[in-house]
């Protein structure tokens, strides 16, 4: 008797557990799509910001300059959708960020199998907003992180704005999304050129 009680018990648990656990992730998705609501509101933009590519830059000292797409699904990291690129046309001490740039999204977006963003981020101000202007299709709204003299987000250009915004304007939630999809772009094109570099060694 006291077995079954016991067996009976534990069925009790396992159902809590799930129970739990099913309103944690209805909450956390729920937390998820206000955050991209209230992007998607501020901006201006014309779709729910579903799927944000972020991109970077990594050109240190002039050598192995590399690029890298990261991809934010439902405002999470999506590192299976993460893309890195070896610059090959600019050469590393002729050509800065933007030509480097210009030449990742021109790939990036040769890949008409890889799916269409509803966001893009360049790390940069005015002249990388425009080069991905010039690039990304007419329809994918584009904001462009600027950074102050110590290298801290300070404010957006975009594509849906004339004029720029003070990223301490923004709510918490935004603004800690961009700066988390950016430091993520940063941090994984860094890990291509070290893994580049390395391999010279």
């Amino acid at each position: 008797h006291n077995f079954e009680k016991a067996i009976e018990l534990r069925r009790k648990i396992v159902q809590l557990q799930r129970v739990f656990e099913n309103a944690r992730i209805i909450k956390e998705l729920t937390g998820r799509k206000k955050v991209l609501e209230e992007l998607k509101k501020y901006l201006r933009l014309p779709v729910l910001p579903d799927r944000i590519e972020g991109y970077d830059i990594s050109n240190i000292q002039g050598q192995f300059a590399t690029g890298s797409m990261v991809v934010f699904t439902s405002s999470q990291p999506d590192k299976n959708e993460y893309r890195k690129f070896k610059i090959r046309t600019v050469p590393p001490d002729q050509g800065g960020d933007v030509a480097m740039l210009k030449e990742m999204l021109t790939r990036r977006f040769k890949h008409q199998e890889w799916p269409m963003p509803n966001l893009i981020l360049v790390d940069g101000g005015k002249a990388q907003l425009n080069t991905a202007q010039d690039i990304a299709p007419k329809s994918i709204p584009i904001i462009a992180l600027a950074k102050d003299e110590r290298h801290r987000g300070h404010h957006l250009f975009l594509s849906t704005k004339k004029e720029p915004i003070k990223l301490s304007k923004l709510s918490t939630n935004i603004r800690n999304l961009i700066l988390q999809i950016d430091s993520e772009a940063h941090r994984f094109a860094i890990s291509y050129y070290r893994h580049l570099h390395r391999k010279t060694i």
